[in-house]
């Protein structure tokens, strides 16, 4: 016998119900389907975040100097164009 689960939630057991008639699938591959997409956004805000923490700790390290330079003056001419 494989691996059970089972849902005690009406709402949650219908909208399962539903989504796998209307995509042609199992309950199971729609939950599945479910899970895996909710891990990967997971895992995706979870790099944003360690990103915006290294970001802020680099930010912190700079002279006040280095974080006044504005990116535009070394990017692009008087007229908007790339240098």
């Amino acid at each position: 016998m494989g691996a059970q689960m089972n849902i005690k939630n009406a709402e949650a057991a219908e909208l399962a119900s539903k989504l796998a008639a209307m995509e042609g699938k199992s309950v199971t591959q729609v939950v599945l389907d479910a899970l895996r997409a909710r891990e990967r956004a997971l895992t995706a805000e979870d790099r944003f975040a360690r990103a915006m923490a290294i970001c802020t700790e680099t930010a912190a390290r700079l002279s006040p100097e280095m974080r006044a330079l504005d990116i535009d003056d070394f990017l692009y001419d008087e007229y908007g164009l790339p240098k």
